[in-house]
């Protein structure tokens, strides 16, 4: 595969599971290398390319990623394994899901994986917003702990069949739309949706319908 620049070498460090299909992926940041909380870059590893969004704060010395090992995922599969010290190429941070400080209330909104973008700016420092974070079961509630610290609210939204174990604050039994329909009140918002497509698809809808004011800022992963 023909690179073209600026792409960099990048060192895996090494990784941390998260539950029995998630890990996050330690890597070096190379020199010169920026970006901003919420941008993602491309991997390009033994001829294929995928792309992560980095859950570091902008000022780390080490680049963090959120990655889910997808069934017949080529790339997933291959960090899923890689070992300390193997090295790949990265491509310079593109996106634009990134936070616009404002006067409004902010809601993020994610599904699954899609919480990366959320890591990245509460580590960097946002703060204030609610943060809404849709899941099959609790082990999918990635860094619960640190976003909870950070936003005003946690709403925690468990689509699966009910389980035991620690209750969770704030937990709603239900998808995140859902959730937001039945507790949205009128107002102007800045919303930002990161996850499936279905779920970006069906809260643009709902909003656009029903709260017209509302700013919407999005990245599905596919």
């Amino acid at each position: 595969m023909a690179l073209t620049a600026p792409f960099y070498s990048v060192s895996v460090l090494g990784r941390v599971w998260l539950n029995a299909e998630t890990f996050e992926l330690i890597c070096s940041r190379p020199q010169g290398f920026q970006f901003l909380a919420g941008q993602y870059v491309s991997f390009v590893y033994q001829g294929e390319e995928r792309e992560y969004t980095i859950i570091s704060p902008p000022e780390a010395m080490e680049l963090r990623f959120l990655i889910k090992q997808i069934a017949g995922g080529k790339m997933s599969r291959k960090l899923a394994s890689i070992a300390p010290g193997s090295v790949f190429e990265m491509s310079r941070a593109k996106g634009y899901l990134t936070f616009c400080p404002t006067e409004r209330p902010v809601y993020f909104v994610a599904t699954g994986v899609g919480i990366a973008p959320f890591v990245a700016m509460a580590a960097g420092g946002t703060r204030g917003f609610t943060l809404i974070h849709g899941t099959r079961n609790r082990s999918g509630l990635f860094y619960r702990q640190e976003l909870s610290a950070a936003a005003l609210r946690y709403i925690p939204c468990i689509s699966g069949n009910n389980e035991t174990g620690e209750k969770l604050p704030n937990l709603y039994r239900g998808y995140v739309t859902q959730y937001l329909k039945i507790t949205l009140e009128p107002g102007c918002y800045d919303f930002y949706l990161c996850g499936s497509r279905a779920m970006i698809r069906d809260m643009t809808h709902f909003l656009d319908e029903y709260h017209p004011g509302v700013r919407i800022y999005n990245e599905a992963y596919s």
